[in-house]
């Protein structure tokens, strides 16, 4: 195993996330309660990168879709959630509503057929200030 400096304990404060490049491999490290994990930083559904969506222990939640992954195992839990277009239609005319109805159904079609891949994960270990991934 050949691990690889990622990034410092303090760029990755507790409840945060951070997006790190190793080794040619977009990565996102979480900070769960001082204990460190990596996993892929990409989406196993559409790519959206997962840094940037919302920690809640070792679920984090794509700010996209909202597919959720467990990092302990990289496992996908849920998702994705289609999103309701219905909050934002409220003062169009109703033609225009009908037509942004009809698009959103179709486009949760489409997503329904795209398939949601789990996450690699990566073995992280600390040493000292350092966070080493084995990429």
């Amino acid at each position: 195993m050949t691990f690889v400096k990622a990034a410092k304990t303090v760029d990755v404060p507790t409840g945060k996330m951070k997006h790190v490049e190793v080794e040619g491999k977009e990565i996102m490290i979480a900070n769960v309660e001082g204990k460190f994990y990596a996993a892929s930083d990409r989406c196993g559904h559409m790519n959206a990168r997962l840094s940037m969506g919302i920690l809640n222990k070792t679920i984090v939640i794509c700010s996209y879709h909202f597919s959720r992954f467990d990092l302990t195992t990289g496992r996908l839990v849920s998702g994705p959630v289609p999103t309701s277009t219905s909050s934002i239609l409220g003062s169009l005319p109703e033609n225009v509503k009908k037509m942004a109805e009809q698009m959103q159904k179709r486009t949760e079609e489409l997503q329904s057929a795209i398939k949601t891949y789990d996450l690699q994960t990566y073995q992280v270990k600390v040493e000292g200030e350092d966070i080493l991934i084995n990429a």
